[in-house]
């Protein structure tokens, strides 16, 4: 399930329901570091309770975007807030 799809169906019969969130993109060169890994977690965690949504651009970076309105881009080696 992408996490796109997660997101639309996140309440069941008014319950949010957890889904499975770690595109494929994340999966290649994170565990390596451990720091980077964890805040990974967090960031999936964030995504999969429905408080996020994240999609994977065609360069690799990633745009995670809170439900309070913050937007990052994540990057190999930097994470940087636009908005």
């Amino acid at each position: 399930m992408t996490a796109w799809r997660a997101l639309k169906a996140k309440k069941r019969h008014g319950k949010r329901v957890r889904a499975q969130a770690r595109p494929a993109a994340l999966v290649d060169g994170v565990e390596a570091d451990s720091d980077k890994a964890r805040v990974m977690a967090h960031f999936r965690g964030l995504v999969a309770d429905g408080l996020a949504e994240w999609q994977t651009l065609d360069d690799g970076t990633i745009r995670l975007c809170l439900s309070s309105g913050e937007t990052y881009l994540l990057r190999k080696t930097t994470v940087t807030r636009f908005a």
